[in-house]
């Protein structure tokens, strides 16, 4: 009866996670703007918090919301015309272009390259001899004039609907959140916290401070690899280099992904824009050697520890979210997966979430000593020890290692799990 308990709770358990998912896909138009919205509430709480000392609760609000999406718009717009004015630069590149295109042809003949271009070649001959006879064209379809000419003035108002809904919706809600950020907090706390107080006041404050801390040392990561990046393009002569900076600055807040999209565009043009091979080759080893900077320095003097999230955890919930809710789930993932360690730090039940997203150690000291004994891989057991003496006092690895081991081994054999 038991196990037939256990089998029907661990069911009950994946069709409730199931449920959640379908859930989050289905709702997703509503929840990534709610979930945008409360990012950057968390983002404008402090310095909406100092104001509130100097000129009252909601002329503080007004101000941070109104200077925050001014200063997006703005940047928006900038961006956008200065990609307008390198699109009209483009066929000014095609010198260096064709150049560049030609070394890569001479670079290819006579070799695996040429052999293999002969390949795609005869294959494209062999598809087109396929092709089916003539005399078959199919009717061209035909648009009614009115429908077409009724709508043409306005056909570039629609791919703007969407973000402008979605902008206009987290506006919105980041205003009336922060007007009514501590009753919301007290209705949260009323709601989960009957009876849990204090646990419910600790998890609160702790997502709070990791998701502020993550996001400031993120944003300060960001802005000194973009003025990395506006100064070295300048210098290396890739034309519209704050944009590429801020392009940059902007693309490091989605994992993994985004470095490789901000540096890769202005390659690009490097490849276009500049004479010969070395100034584009020149750029690639700045992106380099600033991504080595900012990922062995900036991020371990600043970041090391902010988020709370081992690696292979970051990246499973990066696809999870990617795959969930698109692009807004890819620079979401970071802060969701930092509220789901809090809640399995503090929530009973939850704690399984804690043991395999968090970055601290999964077993203790003795408990992974004592495993890897049982695994026979004495390499791993003999390295537990030796790093264990590097960061504490020799003699006390008997008692915290070795004696523990010991007992642990004792248990086992006199509960027969042990010959």
């Amino acid at each position: 009866m038991d196990a037939t308990a256990q089998t029907l709770r661990s069911w009950a358990i994946f069709a409730g996670c199931v449920l959640v998912v379908a859930v989050l896909y289905w709702a997703q138009t509503v929840l990534v703007p709610f979930a945008l919205a409360i990012l950057l509430t968390f983002v404008l709480t402090p310095p909406v918090t100092w104001l509130e000392r100097w000129i009252g609760r909601v002329p503080a609000v007004l101000l941070t919301v109104t200077l925050v999406f001014t200063l997006l718009g703005l940047a928006a717009w900038g961006l956008t015309r200065q990609l307008q004015h390198l699109a009209a630069d483009v066929p000014g590149y095609r010198a260096n272009i064709r150049a560049k295109i030609a070394d890569v042809r001479g670079a290819g003949k006579g070799g695996t390259v040429e052999q293999l271009q002969d390949t795609i070649e005869d294959l494209k001959g062999d598809l087109g001899a396929s092709t089916p006879p003539q005399g078959t064209a199919s009717s061209p379809a035909v648009v009614a004039p009115e429908i077409a000419t009724g709508f043409s003035g306005f056909s570039w108002l629609g791919p703007l609907v969407g973000p402008l809904g979605t902008a206009g919706l987290v506006l919105a809600l980041v205003m009336f959140m922060l007007l009514e950020r501590r009753d919301l907090r007290d209705r949260l706390i009323g709601l989960f916290g009957h009876g849990r107080l204090a646990i419910t006041t600790k998890a609160f404050d702790e997502a709070g401070t990791r998701v502020s801390r993550q996001l400031l040392m993120q944003s300060l990561v960001n802005l000194v690899y973009g003025i990395g990046v506006a100064i070295g393009l300048y210098f290396l002569g890739v034309p519209y280099p704050f944009v590429w900076a801020a392009l940059g600055a902007a693309l490091r807040f989605i994992p993994y992904v985004g470095p490789v999209l901000g540096a890769g565009a202005p390659i690009v043009v490097s490849l276009a824009a500049l004479e010969g091979w070395k100034g584009p080759l020149m750029v690639v080893a700045l992106f380099v050697a600033l991504e080595l900077f900012t990922n062995l320095v900036l991020e371990t003097v600043l970041y090391a520890g902010a988020a709370g999230v081992s690696q292979v955890a970051l990246l499973v919930s990066v696809a999870f979210w990617t795959w969930l809710w698109g692009p807004l789930g890819l620079l979401l993932a970071t802060p969701l997966t930092v509220c789901l360690i809090v809640l399995g730090k503090h929530v009973p039940g939850l704690e399984f979430l804690g043991t395999l997203m968090a970055d601290r150690p999964a077993l203790a000291p003795e408990y992974n000593y004592y495993q890897r004994l049982l695994a026979r891989d004495q390499s791993e057991a003999a390295d537990l020890v030796e790093r264990y003496i590097k960061q504490n006092p020799p003699s006390s690895v008997y008692d915290a290692l070795l004696l523990p081991a010991l007992n642990y081994a004792e248990r086992d054999r006199l509960e027969g799990r042990l010959s």
